[in-house]
């Protein structure tokens, strides 16, 4: 059984699922996936392709945004934050364990002024996410912080 982390009313990030959990996805009342795996992270993970095919037939919208932390740019937060901004709520979104997923609506979140720093820490903490230690990345995206 699929828990996802809910941040807000339109988001929720999880960990890494099975093409099979897309029907509990859509059981959960999401309307919108998005992967932000990279695909052969792992030998063991579906690839972007049969994501994309299942959500198709079951009449998900479906978007693969892979993050690399170590190389995450500019170009993947606009990537993102375009898809939130035209994707049909809810999102469930996920990676290998949800951190890339949450600090991806962190960074989006406080460049929109929609929650402050303390706000997504506490949204985050509370949904099980340490997003402290992602100061320092945060900073090379947002001013201010």
């Amino acid at each position: 059984m699929l828990k996802p982390a809910k941040l807000s009313d339109t988001f929720s990030s999880n960990m890494q699922i099975a093409v099979s959990d897309l029907e509990e996805v859509k059981a959960l009342g999401f309307n919108t996936v998005i992967n932000n795996r990279p695909d052969d992270e792992s030998p063991d993970q579906p690839s972007e392709a049969e994501f994309a095919s299942a959500a198709a037939s079951l009449g998900l919208e479906y978007h693969f945004i892979p993050i690399n932390l170590k190389t995450i740019g500019e170009a993947d937060i606009d990537a993102m934050q375009s898809v939130l901004g035209s994707a049909t709520a809810p999102v469930f979104s996920f990676c290998r364990t949800g951190n890339r997923c949450t600090i991806l609506w962190s960074i989006i979140s406080i460049r929109k002024g929609t929650k402050s720093v303390e706000k997504v820490l506490e949204t985050a903490s509370n949904a099980g996410f340490d997003m402290h230690k992602q100061l320092p990345l945060f900073r090379r995206f947002i001013d201010g912080i």
